[in-house]
């Protein structure tokens, strides 16, 4: 739709390169499902550590990030962030 590849051009040419400034951003992934009636996107974004997500999320880091523009493109959010520890990799 109109609207995701508007939210997905948001992400790659604004969202990802304001991340890079960040100390401790290591990188991130935007993932895409186009589904029949809805396409869905998950952002993926690695950090050294919590401090570093803190850093770019504020002090209620579980709260989602999202720029102004994003909401108005979304059908949906997600209103909380989940954060992993990665414990193993291939990378």
């Amino acid at each position: 739709s109109k609207n995701s590849d508007a939210y997905e051009k948001l992400l790659i040419e604004k969202v990802l390169p304001g991340l890079r400034g960040i100390a401790g951003y290591r990188g991130g992934y935007v993932l895409r499902n186009d589904e029949p009636n809805e396409v869905e996107f998950v952002v993926v974004n690695l950090f050294d550590s919590l401090d570093a997500v803190k850093q770019f999320a504020g002090p209620d880091y579980d709260t989602a990030v999202f720029e102004p523009e994003a909401k108005l493109l979304l059908q949906r959010v997600e209103p909380t962030a989940t954060h992993y520890v990665v414990r193993a990799s291939t990378i």
